[in-house]
């Protein structure tokens, strides 16, 4: 008699799963700093990937896979309550319990049965018939009563220190809250650690070179429920795909040109930082994909786009052609030794890489991938930008630096230290990484002015 064929997991848990193993692989095989995929690169090829993929199992996928990254240490925390040897079940197991708990707690519209059933039958086939049992005796614990995991007492009943009760319930690392404790006091610590648990709102920027921007703009600011409107940046809510606002078709609109998808933090900062007083030409020393070139393109500064990277930087004479943009001068190189001749531009932008830690609401893989160590490394490796931008920047030019990191150290600390070695620069402007309820993420950026 042939044995009963144990199904596998529905196709969206399953894809999140393959997923989440890209992102996050086992730590013994951890080879670096960031080792381990994107979340958004290793989720677009496995939606790419997916052919025939029902769209309502495409969302709930992508709901399943950030809405684990956010909330992975609390589920973790959650689940090890219920077993009796944690360190005795394997990871791959964990991780099938910690994605179908987060699914019984915060997907009231999948049933818990059908939820502890695709778990248990992942768990068979990960390990047999065993922990399978386990697996269906923990799952229904947890959907016996949820309520009580939204008490906040529940994660300090063993009179934990705070760092420890704040790790589990802001499901955010340990050593992360004990730096934001150590830099920012508890009432800071508390934002940023609310901050990064919501999802990020989608940024909108409106092509302020086109005729009619600004009444374009008007039309979508009244829409319901916009978030932020300060030209020529909007917020809406997170979940929101361009749906049509205030009659308006914006996914035409964006194949037009007349709008593109941009962080509006990302894009506030720029502005707070008085963009339009920025002598050019402008070098985008870590360009990336363009985000800020085109930006700054848009809003008429002669800018250059520089990166190490030939491939971010390959899709952006269709995207400068996509918005009515003259094309964008490009030039390969590090950052900190830029290909430039001292004083061939008037302003050198540094938007640095970084630890990430002020936008973990849009990329909550970066607080589970950092390292203490990275975060130093990275610190080392601004300086050096930022020294490099010096060297190449003529009297009367600037350096604009910019992080998305609540993390004084890459912020403050770099600007003082270069400050400290160059008394020929003055700091005109500086703008603290403090948390946004309507933008959801912090940014930190300052502007420092070579004399001559």
């Amino acid at each position: 008699m042939s044995p009963i064929a144990t199904p596998a997991p529905p196709p969206a848990r399953k894809l999140a799963l393959a997923v989440l193993a890209r992102v996050l692989p086992q730590a013994s095989r951890r080879k670096g700093p960031g080792a381990g995929q994107d979340v958004q690169a290793a989720l677009d090829v496995a939606l790419l990937n997916a052919h025939g993929l029902d769209p309502r199992d495409r969302g709930l996928a992508t709901e399943l896979v950030y809405g684990y990254l956010r909330l992975r240490g609390r589920l973790a925390f959650i689940c090890v309550r219920f077993l009796k040897q944690p360190d005795a079940v394997p990871a791959a197991v964990r991780r099938i319990l910690e994605l179908a708990a987060y699914e019984i707690l915060f997907c009231s519209k999948v049933p818990a049965y059908a939820t502890v059933d695709w778990a248990v039958s992942a768990v068979r086939v990960q390990a047999g018939k065993g922990l399978s049992g386990m697996a269906n005796a923990v799952l229904r614990r947890i959907a016996a009563d949820p309520a009580v995991f939204d008490d906040a007492d529940f994660y300090c009943r063993d009179r934990c220190p705070e760092a420890q009760y704040l790790s589990r319930f802001y499901s955010c690392p340990e050593w992360i809250v004990d730096m934001w404790l150590r830099d920012f006091g508890p009432e800071d610590t508390r934002a940023y650690l609310a901050a990064q648990l919501t999802s990020a709102p989608l940024g909108l920027r409106i092509n302020r070179s086109r005729d009619g921007a600004r009444e374009f703009f008007d039309a979508l600011a009244a829409a319901p429920g916009v978030l932020a409107a300060d030209f020529p940046t909007l917020a809406l809510p997170a979940g929101t795909d361009l749906p049509e606002a205030a009659g308006i078709d914006l996914p035409a609109a964006l194949a037009a040109g007349r709008l593109s998808r941009q962080s509006a933090a990302a894009q506030r900062i720029l502005y707070d930082l008085r963009l339009d007083d920025w002598p050019e030409p402008i070098f985008d020393a870590c360009a990336g994909r363009g985000g800020k070139t085109l930006l700054l393109a848009e809003a008429g500064k002669k800018v250059i786009a520089g990166d190490m990277h030939a491939g971010r930087l390959s899709g952006l004479g269709r995207e400068a052609a996509r918005l009515g943009l003259a094309p964008v001068g490009v030039l390969r190189g590090s950052a900190t030794r830029l290909p430039l001749a001292p004083g061939r531009v008037g302003t050198i932008l540094l938007d640095a890489p970084c630890s990430g830690l002020g936008v973990l609401a849009r990329r909550p893989d970066a607080k589970w991938r950092r390292r203490p160590e990275d975060v130093a490394g990275l610190t080392r490796l601004q300086r050096a930008m930022l020294e490099g931008a010096y060297a190449a920047l003529a009297p009367g030019g600037r350096i604009v630096y910019v992080t998305c990191t609540a993390h004084p150290a890459e912020n403050e600390g770099n600007i003082d230290r270069l400050g400290a070695r160059h008394h020929d620069l003055t700091l005109e402007a500086e703008i603290p990484a403090t948390p946004s309820p309507s933008l959801g993420e912090t940014f930190y950026g300052a502007v420092l002015r070579k004399s001559g």
